[in-house]
């Protein structure tokens, strides 16, 4: 759930850099098992990743609201 895919087929996620702040990291999937994303590259392990709410921060990013 911390991987997005962009309209491209580039893959990354949102890394948590401050409160209430994030900011998009690349990364690069090298296999999916199941819920687990193994990487190649993308932000050193350990770093907190939005897992929850992507899509959120995406149409936040874009100013798409949803909302008709």
């Amino acid at each position: 759930s911390a991987v997005v895919y962009d309209h491209d087929g580039s893959t990354w996620t949102y890394v948590n850099t401050a409160t209430d702040t994030y900011q998009r990291e690349p990364v690069t999937v090298t296999e999916i098992e199941g819920a687990v994303a193994l990487l190649s590259a993308g932000p050193p392990a350990g770093t907190q990743v939005v897992t929850v709410g992507a899509a959120e921060l995406l149409g936040t990013e874009y100013n798409i609201s949803g909302e008709e």
